[in-house]
């Protein structure tokens, strides 16, 4: 097979793949926790499956010819002969325990598809679908309203919910100097959040009210970043930031009872997104690199079906990736291993008390493997041990070990071979 044959089929290959995956799992949520029901519902990292090896850092990190979301300023590391696709999928058990009851549960969820490549000497270009946040639960609670000689009567209220919020975005990274990089990415933000609240009673002949709460989110979405390299006598500082202003997507919301009764919530306030500022750092030797980012996000000021209970929250992180010897033949000793450990804080609040803390312990391997002679590409693995502590006593805590995979191919396009 010809080379342009060979690239333009596994080119073909790697975009159906991303498209049959992204229509068959973008709308399915992928999880199962009544901490969902809050908010926008469980927030993602929005890390690549290497990244989240790592803790999810990303906004100081640097890496030619890897993907890095976080900051749209490294996308100019992408070198001129190169493609990216990377892609990735999580796996995950949960554990929920409250009050001596325990529940196991398991999803799948879509962490995110991503390509990019260079379209001008000094500026790079990604394309990405990543989730912003997830919402699914579906769980009961039964309370007793009146008790007397001859029976209880009891109502029982059953919570369910489905949907999230999904970026399609756009970025390009622009290597403005030697040492200074700046990027920006443009997103488009769509959003189905559906609640339903169905109470039914211990004597039938009182009436159930069901309670169906709905939103349709659409907005645009603005992230800009700047990473500054400085060489050291040993090793390399990348020092990062970024900031994502506050946005307040076009909404149809709506709160709908039994009788028809509907209250439509007002269509330019009834959800809004915070500010996101982040800064991080990596350090770079021979075969080592470490690094940390903290995050910080203003959701005191954002709405969700017009009420404001959210919380700024603040999430810190730290990772360090150890590759033995890229020039190495041997596989364990040319593949890259990864480990982190992350702290988020709650954004929101349960009823005045500020929801569950999130910590978080990761480990991983990326081993390469080749397509052809001139590619080379890399399949991520890794462990993620996961607590979600609650804000107050009587609340469920959540233990999960979460399996993310990942794989990113690369590609050399216009590359040119000489025949002796």
């Amino acid at each position: 097979m010809k080379r342009a044959d060979r690239i333009k089929r596994y080119f073909s290959t790697v975009v159906l793949v991303c498209l049959l995956t992204t229509i068959r799992l973008s709308a399915q949520n992928g999880i199962n926790t009544p901490y969902s029901r809050y908010g926008l519902g469980v927030l993602t990292d929005g890390s690549t499956a290497s990244s989240k090896a790592m803790g999810g850092i990303g906004t100081g990190m640097r890496i030619a010819n890897t993907i890095n979301l976080h900051n749209p300023a490294s996308y100019s590391s992408v070198d001129t002969l190169t493609f990216l696709a990377d892609m990735g999928m999580s796996f995950q058990h949960g554990n929920f325990r409250e009050k001596g009851f325990k529940v196991n549960a398991r999803n799948t969820t879509v962490d995110y598809m991503a390509m990019q490549f260079r379209i001008l000497p000094k500026v790079g270009l990604t394309a990405a679908f990543v989730p912003f946040s997830n919402v699914g639960y579906n769980f009961s609670s039964t309370t007793v309203i009146d008790r007397n000689d001859r029976e209880i009567l009891t109502r029982t209220d059953q919570y369910y919910g489905t949907g999230g919020v999904r970026e399609f975005k756009g970025g390009l990274g622009w290597a403005a100097t030697g040492w200074l990089s700046v990027g920006m990415n443009t997103a488009f933000v769509t959003g189905d959040l559906s609640h339903y609240v169905i109470d039914s009673y211990s004597d039938v002949q009182i009436k159930s009210r069901p309670l169906t709460y709905s939103a349709d989110l659409r907005g645009v979405k603005i992230d800009l970043g700047a990473q500054t390299t400085m060489p050291l006598k040993e090793g390399r500082l990348v020092l990062g930031a970024t900031w994502s202003p506050a946005t307040t997507p076009d909404c149809d919301a709506m709160r709908i009872e039994l009788e028809g009764d509907t209250i439509k919530y007002g269509a330019d306030g009834a959800f809004s997104m915070p500010h996101l500022f982040s800064a991080g750092f990596s350090y770079a030797a021979e075969k080592l690199i470490f690094g940390a980012d903290v995050s910080y996000q203003t959701w005191s000021d954002a709405a969700f079906f017009e009420s404001k209970y959210g919380v700024n929250s603040v999430k810190a992180s730290a990772g360090v990736l150890y590759c033995p010897d890229i020039s190495d033949k041997n596989l364990f000793r040319h593949s890259t291993y990864r480990a982190g450990i992350s702290y988020r804080q709650p954004y929101y609040k349960i009823d005045g008390y500020n929801g569950p803390t999130e910590y978080s312990v990761s480990a991983g391997i990326s081993i390469p493997f080749a397509l052809a002679y001139d590619s080379r590409s890399f399949l991520h693995i890794s462990g993620q041990l996961v607590r979600v502590q609650p804000g107050t006593e009587g609340t469920i805590t959540e233990n999960y070990f979460r399996l993310n995979v990942g794989l990113s191919f690369m590609e050399r396009w216009f590359r040119k071979i000489q025949a002796d």
